[in-house]
């Protein structure tokens, strides 16, 4: 559940120089200029669950997903990722270092880890897919943008147990004034104020 919840959170920050058939410029410009994005989502599993929410993030680090049908909060200060449960009031952290693509929430990108599989330019719009590395056989994630304005429209995970996430974002803005208290750990933990570490 973490993976298939976490891994869209990395994806809008993809800068790759191989862009084959498509404006390669135009695209690396996009991905890799701004500092903040916020967005409403629709996101759908292969088993026909519909799941919608808002993701907000600011570089470097700090990224907040909400989701409106299930009590599960995502947030990342900067420096660790809580996954919080409200209903059970329940808190786990994971470590930004060990998320998948983590190294592309941050503004000096590293493309080591980023592979590009296929681009399409199309009439009105631009599909790319890429692995987070390089191997043949890791998650295939797929963008697609629309053309006029340039801004992405979906994005699509395929994970290796053959099982599809659509996330489709509907509002999206960049550079938006955020308010740092989404990315406030503490201030969302829903524990006992005892048991708080």
């Amino acid at each position: 559940m973490l993976k298939k919840v976490l891994i869209f959170c990395f994806i809008i920050f993809l800068y790759n120089k191989s862009f084959s058939d498509v404006n390669t410029d135009k695209i690396i410009n996009y991905l890799s200029s701004f500092d903040t994005l916020k967005s409403n989502f629709i996101q759908v599993n292969s088993n026909g669950d519909i799941l919608t929410g808002k993701v907000a993030l600011i570089r470097p680090g700090k990224f907040r997903v909400e989701y409106n049908e299930i009590s599960v909060l995502i947030i990342s200060d900067g420096r660790k990722v809580a996954v919080i449960n409200r209903d059970i009031k329940n808190i786990s952290f994971y470590s930004l270092k060990d998320l998948p693509a983590s190294m592309i929430l941050f503004k000096d990108i590293s493309l080591n880890n980023i592979h590009l599989l296929k681009s399409k330019n199309l009439e009105n719009r631009i599909e790319i897919t890429f692995s987070t590395n390089k191997k043949k056989d890791d998650e295939k994630i797929h963008i697609t943008f629309e053309k006029q304005p340039l801004i992405m429209k979906k994005w699509e995970i395929d994970r290796l147990d053959n099982n599809k996430t659509e996330i489709m974002f509907n509002n999206l803005l960049l550079d938006n004034e955020i308010d740092l208290k989404l990315f406030d750990i503490e201030r969302e933990d829903p524990r006992i104020i005892p048991w708080k570490n």
